[in-house]
């Protein structure tokens, strides 16, 4: 399953979109050790805004696999792109401590509902505002570093430019701007503007992101959101996967955010024994910014129609299925890849959500809703002589910030 990317944005007393103050409240004055620690003194309406673009190009959608075995391919296939540009909003709307709840909302350049689908609602997580352990930092881009004066948000930023150039190797052009001091930019830190360039064979994804406003919030509690539709941080989802020949395994991911970080841990192991979620020693992680680049590429892969099977697709059913607690619409799609020899035929079972938004998938993490519930490739000329290559589905999934993963 593709990792991915993967919003609510609460209303504070007019519309946060709007990027106005709320009537009577001011941004609250913060004392000289925020620099230091800034996530400490998070505020409800603390708000930045990028604009951003992303795009995906695979050459080899739509191919024929045969003619292609066959040498029967003249020209180039045309392939599939996809293209997606807007405007990402990320803001404080509760603080509880040790907790504050960030928002993401997607709009398009008018500042209307966003149409692509996985843009399509706003997006919650819970941030802790202090490390419960340290937690190593990592940078994202590793190249020449340059200082220089930037100017965006309507302000001119002492900044430091990263740029890795890997594109001789078949790579991409990754380029990174951050603020020196991050000062209202803390949770993203600093990040100032972001991009990559694919130069490789294949497919390939490439982003644009750039800052365009940044608000400071007050002193207001805030509402706290529902962890109905996730980032990821807060809730846990599992996994199963088995290869031709190999018992089951289960893979539980547990997510979590600490001071601009974002969290991972995965436990592998027989199905039925994952412990609940909790313990974040050791745990990979990445920073918020990054994160949010991950959604727009993650956007960029989903295209308009559902669900995304590409190639030829033999039968679609509609079923109802049940994924732990969960009862969830399902469409199931039929894939036949003929090979060049019969005894190579290939079948592919496919299952997509209904509806990647339903109330069905509630709680669980916008990195794997749009993904294939589940999907299993076979080998073989007929039904009764198939074999498995191998299976993946979502197992379960909940919120362990509320539940501690049971």
């Amino acid at each position: 399953m593709r990792s991915r990317s993967f919003h609510v944005l609460l209303l504070l007393c007019t519309a946060l979109v709007s990027g106005s103050a709320c009537v009577g409240m001011k941004p609250a004055p913060l004392p000289p050790e925020a620099a230091a620690s800034p996530w400490k003194y998070a505020r409800v309406g603390d708000r930045v805004e990028y604009a951003f673009s992303s795009s995906f190009f695979n050459p080899y959608i739509p191919f024929d696999v045969l003619a292609f075995l066959q040498g029967e391919i003249r020209e180039e296939p045309r392939g599939r792109s996809n293209q997606v540009e807007g405007r990402m909003a990320l803001e404080v709307v509760a603080v509880r401590p040790p907790w504050a709840w960030l928002a993401i909302t997607f709009t398009d350049d008018q500042g209307r509902p966003h149409p692509n689908r996985a843009l399509a609602q706003a997006q919650v997580l819970p941030m802790r505002m202090e490390e419960s352990r340290p937690h190593p930092l990592s940078e994202p881009v590793d190249g020449t570093i340059t200082e220089e004066r930037y100017a965006a948000g309507g302000q001119t930023w002492d900044a430091r430019r990263i740029v890795e150039d890997s594109r001789v190797s078949d790579g991409s052009l990754e380029v990174r701007v951050h603020a020196t001091a991050p000062g209202p930019l803390y949770l993203t830190q600093g990040l100032l503007e972001a991009s990559s360039t694919s130069a490789g064979m294949g497919d390939s994804v490439s982003y644009h992101l750039k800052l365009q406003s940044f608000r400071q919030g007050t002193l207001a509690a805030g509402e706290v959101p529902t962890l109905k539709h996730p980032l990821g941080p807060g809730t846990w989802y599992d996994v199963v996967k088995t290869d031709e020949g190999e018992p089951p395994k289960l893979h539980r991911y547990c997510m979590n955010a600490e001071r601009g970080q974002l969290l991972t841990t995965t436990w592998t192991g027989s199905p039925g024994t994952a412990p609940p979620c909790g313990d974040f020693q050791g745990a990979s992680s990445f920073s918020l910014g990054e994160a949010l680049l991950g959604v727009i590429t993650q956007a960029a892969l989903v295209f308009p129609g559902w669900p995304p099977v590409p190639g030829k697709v033999t039968s679609t059913r509609r079923e109802t299925v049940t994924l732990g607690s969960h009862v969830i619409p399902a469409i199931v799609c039929t894939q036949s890849f003929d090979q060049q020899a019969p005894s190579d035929a290939i079948s592919q079972k496919v299952q997509y959500p209904e509806d990647p938004w339903g109330a069905g998938l509630d709680g669980l993490s916008s990195w794997a809703r749009f993904n294939a519930l589940a999907e299993s490739p076979y080998f073989g000329p007929t039904r009764d002589s198939r074999q498995l290559e191998y299976s993946t589905a979502l197992g379960d999934w909940g919120i362990w910030w509320k539940d501690g993963g049971n």
